[in-house]
C-alpha cells in the first residue's frame, strides 16, 4: 500500500505553467492574447513581428492607453486584471481579455519584456519577469510594447510539438486576419524576419474584409442584416456557388469576438443545407451583437467557444435569417436591366459594323411559318429547326426580327435550342442562357413539394391496407415521444409492445414507400431533436421525390415547354442551384461571346 501523501500548495510557478497548457497552445496562441489586450486597451495600430515562426521571437507593439509603472508588476501576478473588479463585471464582459492567466503563463514559459508608457506619462518604463519584477526607465512612446523571445526555453517538452516554421507563421497569419475582421478600429501590419508579409484593417467594414479575403467576397456575397430582440446579425454570406473545400474562410464574431461554436456553426450549415453542393463549406464574414448577460464568454480557456442563455432561440435567428436571405437572393441576370445598345433599334449599320454584327438564332416551322411568341400556345408544334442568318440591314430597323420576342422581357431571355438533349440554349439581353434542364427542374419540383408540405400539414392519404412494421424497445419509445408532432405531419399509427400499423401517411408523401419512410423518420429522430429532425427528413425526402420526377436526359421538349420551364426558373427561390448544390444555368455575357472569339481586338 503506497504510502498516503500529504495535500501541498503549488508554487506560483508550477501553477503559471500549468495555465500555460491551457492557454498557450503555440505561438498563435500567445499572439492572440497579446493582441486582444492591445485591441482592449483601445489601439488603433499593431504592429507584430515574428522571427521562425513565432517560437524566436514574438514582438506586439501598440499605440493604447498604456500601463502605469506601479502596474508593471501586478500585469504578470495572478489573476490581476483591469477589465473585471465584480461579479457583476463577469456577467457582462465587453472585453476580450478578462482571465487574468495570459500575461503570467507567458511569463512563465518565455523570455519576457514588457515596455510601456501611458497617455498621461513623461516616460516609459520597463519590466522582465524573468529577471526580476523592478521596474527600470525606457525610451518609448505612448503605448505598450511586449517582446517574447525563445517560447517553452524551460519546457522542452512543450517545444517539441510545435510544427515547422512555415506552418506556425500561417497561423499566426489567420489569426491576424481574423482579428483584422472583428477589429473596427484598428489595423495592423504582421513582419517576419522584418519584412510585411501582410497588413490588414480599414476605415469601413467592406474595406476590412476586402483587406483580408479580397474583393471576391464581397462580390459573390449576401450582405445581411437583421435584427430581433436583443440580437442583432449582419455581414456577408457567400453565395452557394462560391464556395471553399475547407472551413477556413469561415469568420464569426459575437461582440467583437472570435468564435467558433457548435450551435453557430448547425444554424449555419442547416440554412445551406439544400443549396450547397456536397462536402463543400459556405465562405461567410458574420458578427452577432447581443447583450453581453446573454452569452457566457469564459467558457472554454482559450476563449474559442461560448455559452448561450438561450441557445435554441440564437440558432432559429441565425438560421432563419441567413435561410431567407439566400433563398430571396436574385442574382444581377435575373434582375430586370435596360437592354444594351445593341439590341435597340438603330439605324442602317456600315459595312464595318455589318462585319461586327453578331449571327443570331431565326426559328422557322414546318411550312415556312415563323413560330409564335412565347405568349401564345402552339401545343401541336411538332417540328423545329434553325437556320443561321445575318441580322437585317434594312434601314431603321430592329437588329432583331420584329416578330421575335424582345430578350428583355424577362431575365433567362427565351428558348432557342435543346443541346443533347441535356441542356437549353436561350438568349436574354446580357448573352446566351444555357440550362441543366433536369438540375433547374428538380429545384422547382422540390419548392413546390416544400410549399405544398407546408400548406397541407394535417392532409393525409389513408392506406388501403395498414402496414406493419416490428420495433425494437428503442425505436417504440422514439416513436412513442413523438407521436403527437407525426400526427400533426400528417401520420397515423398505432403502436403496440413490438410493432407498428401504419394507416395513413402525408398526402404529399404517398408515393413513397412507407418502410422507407419509417427507417428515415427513425434515422433521423435517433440523431436528431424533432425539429431538426422534422427539417432533415423533408429535405431529403422531398429532394429524392423531386430528382425523380424532374426531366430526365433526351426527354425531348418543345420551344413552349422550354420557354415555360425558363419562366418557373425565374419565379422559383433558390434556382440558382438544384437541391443538391449543382448549378441551374449559367451566364455568358456578350463581352465574353467577343472574348472567346477575339472580336475588336
Amino acid at each position: 500500500m503506497t504510502e498516503r501523501q500529504r495535500i501541498q500548495q503549488l508554487p506560483n510557478e508550477l501553477i503559471n505553467q500549468i495555465a500555460a497548457g491551457e492557454v498557450i497552445e503555440r505561438p498563435a496562441s500567445v499572439v492572440k492574447e497579446i493582441v486582444e489586450n492591445a485591441l482592449d486597451a483601445g489601439a488603433t495600430r499593431i504592429e507584430i513581428d515574428i522571427e521562425d515562426g513565432g517560437s524566436k521571437l514574438i514582438r506586439v507593439r501598440d499605440n493604447g492607453c498604456g500601463i502605469y509603472q506601479d502596474d508593471l508588476p501586478l500585469a504578470f501576478a495572478t489573476h490581476a486584471t483591469s477589465k473585471i473588479s465584480n461579479f457583476d463585471d463577469l456577467e457582462h464582459v465587453r472585453t476580450l481579455g478578462f482571465r487574468g492567466e495570459a500575461l503570467p503563463s507567458i511569463g512563465s514559459v518565455a523570455k519576457t519584456t514588457l515596455t510601456s508608457r501611458s497617455k498621461d506619462s513623461e516616460h516609459a518604463w520597463q519590466i522582465s519577469p524573468h529577471l526580476s519584477l523592478e521596474t527600470t526607465p525606457a525610451a518609448h512612446p505612448p503605448g505598450t510594447t511586449i517582446e517574447i523571445r525563445d517560447l517553452f526555453y524551460n519546457t522542452p517538452a512543450r517545444k517539441k510539438f510545435l510544427k515547422s516554421e512555415r506552418t506556425e507563421r500561417f497561423h499566426i497569419e489567420q489569426l491576424i486576419q481574423r482579428l483584422a475582421l472583428g477589429s473596427p478600429q484598428a489595423t495592423f501590419i504582421l513582419r517576419q524576419h522584418g519584412k510585411t508579409i501582410g497588413e490588414y484593417g480599414g476605415d469601413t467594414p467592406e474595406a476590412r474584409v476586402a483587406s483580408v479575403m479580397g474583393d471576391e467576397l464581397l462580390e459573390q456575397a449576401v450582405p445581411i442584416d437583421a435584427s430581433s430582440q436583443e440580437m442583432r446579425l449582419w455581414g456577408w454570406v457567400g453565395l452557394p456557388t462560391y464556395n471553399h473545400s475547407q472551413t477556413d474562410k469561415q469568420h464569426f464574431f459575437i461582440n467583437g469576438r472570435m468564435i467558433r461554436d457548435k450551435v453557430i456553426v448547425h444554424a449555419i450549415r442547416q440554412a445551406y443545407q439544400d443549396v450547397l453542393y456536397n462536402r463543400r463549406h459556405p465562405i461567410f464574414v458574420l458578427h452577432l451583437d447581443l447583450d453581453p448577460a446573454l452569452v457566457d464568454v469564459n467558457a472554454h480557456p482559450a476563449k474559442h467557444e461560448v455559452r448561450f442563455r438561450e441557445a435554441r432561440l440564437t440558432h432559429d435567428f441565425i438560421f432563419s435569417t441567413l435561410n431567407h436571405a439566400l433563398r430571396a437572393h436574385r442574382p444581377k441576370q435575373m434582375q430586370a436591366v435596360a437592354p444594351p445598345p445593341s439590341m435597340q433599334p438603330t439605324a442602317a449599320p456600315s459595312s464595318a459594323q455589318r462585319a461586327q454584327t453578331p449571327l443570331r438564332f431565326q426559328t422557322s416551322m414546318a411550312g415556312g411559318q415563323h413560330r409564335p411568341s412565347p405568349s401564345r400556345s402552339n401545343a401541336r408544334e411538332t417540328e423545329r429547326y434553325y437556320q443561321w442568318t445575318h441580322a437585317p440591314e434594312t434601314p431603321s430597323q430592329p437588329i432583331t426580327a420584329p416578330n421575335e420576342p424582345q430578350p428583355t422581357e424577362h431575365p433567362l431571355g427565351y428558348a432557342l435550342a435543346q443541346v443533347h438533349g441535356l441542356f437549353i440554349l436561350a438568349q436574354n439581353a446580357q448573352g446566351l442562357v444555357l440550362v441543366d434542364m433536369h438540375a433547374a427542374h428538380e429545384r422547382i419540383l422540390y419548392e413546390r413539394f416544400k410549399a405544398q408540405l407546408s400548406s397541407e400539414q394535417s392532409s393525409s392519404q389513408r392506406l388501403l391496407m395498414p402496414q406493419r412494421f416490428n420495433l425494437n424497445g428503442a425505436d417504440h419509445d422514439i416513436l412513442l415521444a413523438h407521436q403527437d408532432w407525426l400526427k400533426r405531419l400528417g401520420f397515423y399509427f398505432t403502436l403496440e409492445a413490438n410493432h407498428i400499423n401504419i394507416n395513413a401517411l402525408p398526402a404529399i408523401l404517398k408515393h413513397v414507400a412507407a418502410a422507407d419512410l419509417l427507417a428515415l423518420i427513425l434515422e433521423e429522430l435517433r440523431e436528431y431533436p424533432s425539429t431538426t429532425a422534422l427539417k432533415r427528413m423533408e429535405d431529403e425526402i422531398l429532394s429524392s421525390m423531386a430528382c425523380h420526377r424532374a426531366i430526365r436526359a433526351n426527354h425531348s421538349l418543345s420551344i413552349n415547354e422550354m420557354n415555360q420551364l425558363l419562366r418557373d426558373i425565374e419565379q422559383t427561390p433558390s434556382s440558382g442551384q438544384c437541391n443538391h448544390g449543382r448549378p441551374t444555368w449559367t451566364q455568358l455575357s456578350i463581352d465574353e461571346l467577343d472574348k472567346l472569339f477575339m472580336r475588336g481586338q
